[in-house]
């Protein structure tokens, strides 16, 4: 069964965010973040998607099959977090910086 609470603390923990600004991203309660996260309560469809809003992500995204990024070590899940809170034109730069390393080392 999917756990929501759990999801929502993988989430938040790969991306370096704490409960408490959570909370203030998303405009939800820490309390109420807290009892979520440790199955205590059962969040509804607005609140899941205020949360998402608030890491980033979209709904899709986190109801998806994660299996595969769960292979990856945590430090490339976080900058993959990262890079997803990035605007399209920082993503391109930073795609760009990436490459230029590449091509440098010779990869």
């Amino acid at each position: 069964m999917f756990d929501v609470g759990r999801r929502i603390t993988d989430i938040r923990t790969s991306q370096g965010i704490s409960l408490t600004n959570l909370a203030k991203r998303s405009g939800i309660a820490q309390s109420s973040l807290s009892y979520i996260e440790s199955g205590k309560a059962q969040p509804t469809v607005e609140t899941v998607h205020k949360i998402c809003a608030a890491l980033g992500i979209t709904l899709a995204e986190f109801f998806a099959d994660h299996a595969q990024e769960e292979e990856l070590p945590a430090d490339i899940k976080r900058m993959i977090a990262i890079a997803r809170r990035l605007t399209p034109r920082q993503r391109k730069l930073l795609l760009e910086v990436m490459e230029e390393w590449l091509n440098q080392t010779g990869m």
